[in-house]
């Protein structure tokens, strides 16, 4: 794809193919810390929700401007997304096995980019590739919605700011099915399933009463009191912390919580193909819900 900002800031032609040097000395230390990164949060003992353990999982380039760093980025985000974008030069990646997700998101060139439209693009990528709702941040994130946009449904807010067509139209009815699947676990009547705060409401409930139909997501210990909390700035501030829980569930680090009402549907023996998927994953031997679910990969921000 041609850099528009390239092809404009002179009257010489550019040629995609001369436009970027292959950066091996930038991309071997990347790749390098990426693989450790991988195998830190795959491991059996990791814990998404341990808030005291060290994080190590911020790379920084710098450099004076113009020298190529956010055409370097680019060609990583293409270079994570599909082997052959990747340049010959930088050699098979070190993660085989590993699905990632790469969101690539630019402050400096996305004028009144907020906190609120990163969580968003990271949560539409995650749509478009995982196809399965994740349910702890979904349910949060309609809340939030509901109340810090009346009358503004996600899908238009999608459609407005480029996310539905860079990503697809997925996030909405993945927050819906969460929703419903929840309304579902706890029994509620049918039209009370797209009430969002009766459902949230029934659900803190549930979970602060330890009952069996909502198990899949009590593991989450703080799921009640985001929910509980104003659906401002602040707690929009924390769902990431539900995105983290959400993903490493479904890879099987911390209980299952892909499917709210999965224990009332049963479960079966993965085959051969999904266990491999699994083990790829992390995950030495998983339960997976009757529906057929993509395993969630993951995400690199």
């Amino acid at each position: 794809m041609t850099d528009l900002r390239a092809l404009f800031s002179s009257n010489e032609p550019i040629d995609t193919s001369e436009a970027f040097t292959n950066r091996e000395r930038q991309w071997e230390p990347f790749a390098t810390v990426l693989e450790e990164h991988l195998r830190h949060v795959t491991a059996p003992g990791f814990d998404a929700a341990d808030l005291e353990a060290p994080r190590t999982n911020i790379v920084s380039f710098h450099g004076v401007g113009g020298v190529g760093k956010s055409t370097f980025l680019r060609k990583v985000e293409a270079a994570l997304g599909g082997a052959g974008q990747r340049p010959a030069q930088w050699g098979e990646p070190v993660w085989g096995g590993h699905t990632l997700v790469p969101v690539r998101i630019d402050l400096a060139r996305s004028a009144g980019t907020s906190f609120e439209g990163i969580v968003l693009t990271i949560r539409a990528a995650l749509a478009a590739a995982v196809v399965r709702p994740l349910p702890a941040f979904d349910i949060a994130l309609r809340r939030y919605w509901e109340v810090r946009h009346p009358g503004d449904p996600l899908e238009s807010y999608l459609d407005r700011g480029g996310l539905a067509g860079r990503f697809g139209k997925g996030l909405p009815q993945q927050t819906q099915s969460a929703l419903s699947d929840v309304a579902q676990a706890l029994l509620l009547p049918g039209t009370v399933g797209s009430v969002v705060g009766q459902v949230t409401g029934a659900l803190v409930g549930a979970l602060r009463e330890r009952r069996q139909t909502v198990r899949a997501m009590a593991g989450c210990a703080r799921l009640a009191p985001l929910l509980e909390a104003e659906p401002g700035f602040e707690a929009l501030s924390f769902y990431p912390h539900l995105l983290a829980w959400d993903g490493a569930a479904a890879r099987g680090q911390q209980g299952h919580a892909g499917d709210p009402a999965g224990h009332l549907r049963g479960r079966r023996r993965p085959s051969p193909r999904l266990r491999a998927a699994a083990a790829a994953c992390g995950v030495a031997d998983a339960r997976l819900p009757v529906r057929r679910q993509r395993p969630l990969p993951l995400a690199v921000g």
